[in-house]
């Protein structure tokens, strides 16, 4: 584990620990709520417009506690005046849009608006495709062993199995974690050494073709982002060349119908 995850980790503990009470006697940078992030984050599913998320999360960390994928973070303090926020990091683990939103009704503040516990109103941002011919099923290469262990690395839950060894109870919230994120890694299992469409396959949309597919280009295919993504990054994890990003807070008609008619 390098230092920098170490400092994360170690952040979020101390976060969490706090909890509500904790937090309203801290310092005054956890009350700045006319400051903004360094940079725009991806906040969680049902999350409020920015401005108003930053002055109604109270850096609980009750959203991270619940999420089954380990999807969300809270701002370390390289994150400036969001100190202490939940956002979640693509590139380490995307959304998968859990059909409960657990995050949403945990959060006791508002910040994630408990009635938008519905895809339909889903907003997070939206993909877009970086680097085109750097996308291995353009150049119809097959997805790297390496890739898949990726993603095994960066689960943090243990195994059910592993729990057992370990003589761990699983109890409520845990047991479904490992239930969920191992079928993830089971369904990740059969693109080892297989054409990559990683990306499409494993999008967690209800109708995942509504919100991104393979598209054919110049003998081989790269995906095309469509009206229905919600900017969830799991494609953005699971891309075994990272060509794949989100723009955070914008929706498929603001970047990709943008002045047409």
């Amino acid at each position: 584990m390098s230092p920098e995850e170490k400092k994360r980790r170690k952040f979020i503990k101390q976060m969490t620990g706090l909890g509500v009470l904790g937090l309203a006697s801290g310092a005054g940078i956890y009350f700045a709520p006319d400051l903004k992030a360094n940079e725009l984050r991806l906040r969680p599913p049902g999350a409020v417009p920015e401005d108003q998320f930053l002055k109604l999360c109270i850096k609980c960390g009750q959203c991270l506690q619940v999420c089954p994928y380990d999807a969300i973070e809270l701002e370390d303090i390289d994150g400036g005046a969001s100190v202490g926020m939940a956002y979640i990091d693509p590139f380490k683990r995307g959304c998968y849009l859990c059909e409960a939103f657990p995050c949403m009704l945990a959060c006791p503040s508002g910040a994630l608006n408990h009635e938008h516990d519905n895809i339909k109103y889903v907003e997070m941002g939206v993909a877009y495709l970086t680097n085109v011919d750097g996308c291995l099923a353009l150049q119809n290469k097959k997805v790297p062993n390496s890739a898949i262990d990726k993603i095994f690395e960066h689960t943090k839950m243990l195994t059910a199995d592993e729990k057992k060894s370990k003589k761990v109870e699983l109890i409520g919230n845990e047991r479904e974690k490992v239930k969920l994120q191992k079928q993830l890694l089971i369904k990740l299992e059969k693109f080892r050494e297989q054409p990559c469409t990683i990306c499409a396959d494993m999008c967690p949309y209800p109708t995942p073709s509504d919100a991104i597919g393979m598209i054919k280009k110049d003998g081989g295919l790269i995906p095309e982002i469509r009206e229905a993504c919600v900017g969830c990054g799991a494609c953005v994890e699971l891309c075994p060349t990272q060509v794949l990003k989100i723009i955070p807070a914008q929706t498929y008609a603001s970047v990709y119908k943008k002045g047409k008619k």
